[in-house]
């Protein structure tokens, strides 16, 4: 067997599913512009393969930082892309010109260095800060600096956003004063608005506004716990590895670093030859499992930076070769997640670049 092609682990992304989780966001929030984020490689998705899909499909896209923007330029040169993180110094107004790039504005030096600007005027955002307390203008700040830029020769256009804090909790009232103080504040300044996110989007319709920013839903993942499939959400990515070697244990053996299995009868032993230099976590607990010819595989002993052992002993037709589903419809993002005890986010996020993504449509 080829070495570099039949042992390949793979991160295969769905665009079929990418286009349904559109179709969904574009009927749950009919009257709103989709802003598609697709920072921090699309939630390790390949940003580029994502943008290509969705070029024609949404109305703009949003990026982390200017290196991702420009990065995502050479994409799609055509459609808004707004720079969440805004401006770190004055002279990245010169590539948010050059690469017509749009960058979110959330403190008083950043509007006077925007005044100071000589370059092509900008569409800006301005972020207000409604109770996320991490970036964002206050109610003074916000007005005042709507009023400067509105008279700026230097600004093009002037939308306005902020962020949910805690919007997937629907028994939790903070989000809707969120959305009444967000609201407020942009009463009677004009332009367009944009303050829902995944969850916004899925439960708080006064929140869509001219603009919802799916980030999460868009890769097939609900925020909210167990409400995947009431939305018709399909994940996108099924991150696949090969088993590269089997073995046949005795009761008593021990697995992996540490010794810490110890099998307690007669096992099969497959090995995976993905691990935490991957992406995977190390910290997964003896409930973890993969699947392996549609049947659950128990993850067993020490998860490794190269590899994973986990029992195929009821899988009689196991072979070397076969592939192993990590995460995808089973295990889901959200059950790894679990396990690992984090989020989604940062399970898709720490897939290694050393895993490759591939395109399949079905």
């Amino acid at each position: 067997m080829d070495m570099d092609i039949g042992w390949k682990n793979r991160a295969l992304i769905n665009l079929s599913a990418l286009r349904d989780n559109i179709r969904t966001i574009r009927r749950l929030a009919p009257k709103s512009g989709v802003m598609a984020v697709i920072k921090a490689n699309a939630y390790g998705h390949d940003m580029q393969i994502v943008a290509r899909e969705l070029s024609c499909r949404v109305d703009g896209f949003a990026v982390a930082s200017i290196e991702e923007g420009l990065s995502l330029r050479k994409v799609d040169n055509e459609l808004p892309v707004i720079i969440l993180s805004g401006l770190c110094d004055p002279s990245q107004l010169v590539s948010c010109a050059d690469g017509q790039l749009d960058p979110v504005i959330h403190s008083l030096h950043q509007v006077d260095w925007i005044k100071c600007h000589a370059g092509r005027p900008l569409d800006v955002w301005l972020k207000f800060n409604s109770g996320m307390n991490r970036l964002g203008m206050n109610h003074d700040d916000f007005i005042h600096a709507y009023r400067v830029l509105e008279a700026s020769p230097c600004t093009a256009s002037i939308g306005m956003m902020s962020h949910f804090a805690i919007a997937e909790d629907l028994k939790d009232d903070f989000t809707r004063r969120q959305i009444s103080e967000f609201n407020q504040v942009a009463a009677g300044l004009g332009g367009k608005r944009s303050i829902a996110n995944s969850a916004g989007i899925m439960c708080w319709p006064d929140s869509h506004l001219e603009w919802v920013r799916p980030g999460l839903m868009l890769y097939g993942i609900s925020p909210l716990e167990g409400e995947t499939a009431n939305y018709g959400l399909r994940p996108v990515m099924e991150l696949q590895a090969k088993i590269i070697s089997l073995q046949n244990l005795k009761q008593g053996d021990t697995i992996g670093y540490g010794r810490t299995y110890v099998t307690a009868r007669p096992m099969r032993i497959a090995n995976l030859g993905i691990g935490y230099g991957d992406g995977y976590f190390r910290t997964v607990p003896d409930s973890a499992y993969v699947i392996i010819h549609n049947r659950k595989a128990p993850i067993v002993g020490r998860i490794s930076m190269d590899s994973m052992t986990v029992d195929v002993s009821n899988i009689k037709q196991a072979g070397i070769g076969d592939s192993a589903v990590l995460w995808g419809e089973s295990p889901s993002v959200a059950q790894v997640a679990g396990w690992a005890g984090t989020n989604a986010y940062e399970v898709l996020c720490k897939l290694s670049a050393r895993v490759p993504r591939e395109i399949m449509d079905s």
